[in-house]
């Protein structure tokens, strides 16, 4: 029944003008883009605390829960499934790994979603937009070819669960300042326990008609590595924070000066440490442990170091001013 749907958004697809497969095309290019990674920080830095805590709690969650999925039920995508499906060319190149569930869609609904169901009392047009846009690159994944509508469906009921568990969890944190201590154990916890399972379960193993492998086990892992990483990074980050930084947001006080500097000092600190672990590949590490590395010091970096840079920036700025 799944392919049959993806048979009759395929005759469509051809019957209308191209124009119309290019827009879903740049549709999903945004919702897998890197650059989305300013709107937690921006939020986080400068504009809503609670808010840019909560999308980054939500979006590293989701990233890797998608992930223990995807390696666990190891679906292929719905072309090797059926040979009559002709995904767009243009889609292929972010449609790798197994299929299940849809990564483009629980990285814009962890992402849009978060921040629509936050904001939903005080701007509800934003809620709305950010949902529609979550529809959007849902549908946009079947309309290409390169998802089953069920790969949609439960990343997105996979994404919703995981906005809840996130809300919840840093409520629940912020009762008593000795919580988050819980929550970090248990994150390295469930980390570590994730890369063991990834790295020791066995993958099917099948090739295609030229011998080529249909899905390589060792890319998936990769994958993992790279969430975990994500995951491990944000929560390492916001404990670290929360304990030595503790820095604060308030649009007004700041002022847009000091949002430009507090912007321009987290970015820059990112890339810097999202380019440390460079050197590790020349080592001759595992490319798993560079991803793993790479990503874990990318948060860290945005999360901690930054905020203790800035503040410290402030504070000399403040002291320059009195005297």
């Amino acid at each position: 029944m799944d392919i049959s749907y993806l048979l009759w958004l395929q005759g469509i697809r051809e019957a209308l003008p191209p124009v119309v497969e290019d827009f879903f095309v740049l549709v999903s290019e945004i919702a897998d883009s890197k650059v989305l990674v300013v709107i937690p920080c921006l939020l986080l830095w400068c504009l809503d605390k609670r808010a840019g805590r909560l999308v980054l709690f939500s979006f590293s969650l989701g990233t890797m829960l998608n992930q223990f999925i995807k390696n666990t039920a190891c679906v292929y995508r719905p072309w090797i499934r059926s040979s009559e499906l002709r995904p767009v060319q243009g889609a292929l190149a972010g449609a790798t790994g197994y299929s299940f569930p849809s990564g483009h869609t629980q990285s814009s609904a962890t992402l849009f979603g978060t921040l629509g169901w936050h904001y939903r009392k005080r701007w509800p047009v934003l809620g709305v937009l950010c949902w529609a846009f979550v529809l959007l690159v849902a549908f946009s994944r079947n309309f290409l070819g390169v998802h089953a509508p069920q790969d949609v469906v439960v990343a997105l009921l996979e994404s919703v669960l995981v906005i809840w568990i996130s809300e919840r969890l840093l409520a629940w944190v912020d009762k008593d300042d000795a919580r988050n201590v819980i929550v970090l154990v248990g994150a390295l916890v469930v980390g570590l326990l994730f890369l063991l399972y990834v790295a020791l379960k066995p993958y099917p193993v099948h090739y295609d008609v030229a011998g080529a492998l249909l899905v390589d086990p060792l890319e998936m892992q990769v994958d993992c590595f790279k969430s975990t990483g994500v995951f491990l990074g944000a929560l390492v980050g916001w404990f670290l924070e929360e304990r030595f930084v503790a820095f604060e947001v308030d649009p007004k006080a700041l002022g847009w000066r000091r949002m430009l500097v507090r912007f321009a000092i987290g970015m820059a600190v990112m890339a810097v440490f999202h380019l440390i672990p460079n050197v590790l590949p020349v080592m001759g590490v595992d490319e798993r442990l560079y991803e793993l590395a790479k990503n874990s010091l990318t948060f860290v970096g945005g999360i901690f170091v930054g905020p203790l840079l800035f503040t410290k920036v402030e504070r000399q700025m403040g002291a320059s001013k009195e005297g």
